[in-house]
């Protein structure tokens, strides 16, 4: 099951592939930051391989592609879901795409990132797409072996077809506190204070991550801190963003920044933080939480999915339920009030 490396994975299923085509693209612009880049930089900056990433309405250059590379390609894909119909009117082509290169004599790996969609919505078609994904692929990419557990289950697939690498590490660039907060006060007029605790929830600003139940738990509970609710909304969030900004504007200790963060602003925030908050319904293996890590901050995240795996290491606290979690929070800040 384990592997070190995707160019282990690739080499077990085609000795000859030169070509890795990746699936969505590659965000090159954000090169600290994006989850993608950071997984393939070695392969990227390997001339043994030609990385190429590929979006949604190129998907015809994956067959064009193998076709003119003599089947020496492999099709690496990652995130097979939509969202809405006009998303799900464009999948019967990905589909296609990813059906003849398999049929062609393509070799397929898939990145399993989430045990369904976020927001759950056409979840039969969604589960009868990813069975046949599975059964097309010749390696299912997962982080953790808790994924391997839930995913063989649900994909009715046998174990030996997982191969395990672990999340890649985001850079970090820290910076002081009070410096972060200078930053964050002047760029996106937060009026947070160097010595009040400081609880950040960032990423984009979906439902799946419950982000209204920790605010709630805050005002509800009085809590004596600062949670930034941080990203862009996510499409089909709207009700979620109206709901966090009513509560932002009725409580000044609820800061919500609902928009895209530059990637050079990224360390503001965590260097600010002295908290970072994970509340997912559900989850597999989760990006927001290794960038935390990165940054050395304490984390608490529900016992769930890759997080599961966690419960050992230092600054991470887990939670199963929501009253452990308002007694963590709790915890935490009497201790900072103490530490001060």
């Amino acid at each position: 099951m384990q592997a070190t490396s995707l160019k282990e994975i690739y080499a077990s299923i085609n000795s000859e592939a030169k070509t890795i085509f990746v699936v969505p693209l590659i965000r090159f612009n954000v090169k600290k930051s994006d989850y993608l880049y950071l997984l393939y930089k070695d392969l990227i900056e390997d001339s043994e391989f030609d990385i190429k990433s590929i979006s949604v309405f190129n998907h015809f250059k994956i067959v064009v592609g193998l076709l003119l590379n003599k089947r020496e390609a492999v099709l690496h894909y990652h995130w097979l879901e939509f969202q809405d119909l006009r998303s799900l009117a464009g999948m019967p082509w990905k589909i296609l795409c990813i059906y003849l290169f398999h049929k062609l004599g393509g070799n397929i790996v898939w990145t399993l990132h989430n045990e369904f969609p976020h927001d759950r919505r056409f979840l039969k078609l969604h589960t009868f797409l990813h069975k046949k994904m599975a059964q097309w692929a010749d390696i299912l990419h997962v982080h953790c072996k808790t994924a391997v557990e839930i995913m063989s289950s649900r994909l009715n697939t046998s174990t030996q077809k997982f191969r395990l690498i672990p999340h890649p590490d985001f850079p970090a660039f820290p910076i002081p506190k009070n410096k972060a907060i200078q930053h964050l006060n002047e760029t996106y007029n937060c009026a947070l204070e160097e010595h009040s605790p400081i609880l950040l929830m960032f990423g984009n600003i979906s439902g799946y991550k419950q982000l209204e139940r920790v605010a709630d738990i805050v005002i509800e509970e009085k809590l004596d801190c600062t949670l930034m609710i941080v990203g862009p909304v996510k499409k089909g969030n709207q009700n979620l963003f109206e709901e966090l900004s009513e509560k932002a504007g009725a409580h000044k200790n609820i800061l919500l920044i609902a928009k895209f963060i530059p990637e050079e602003h990224l360390p503001w925030f965590y260097s600010a933080a002295d908290l970072c908050v994970f509340y997912y319904r559900e989850i597999l293996s989760s990006g927001g939480y290794h960038m935390a890590k990165s940054y050395g901050k304490k984390v608490m995240a529900p016992d769930k999915g890759c997080l599961s795996e966690e419960h050992n290491r230092p600054n991470v606290d887990l939670f199963s339920n929501e009253n452990e979690l308002k007694d963590l929070l709790s915890s935490f800040l009497r201790s900072f009030e103490n530490g001060r």
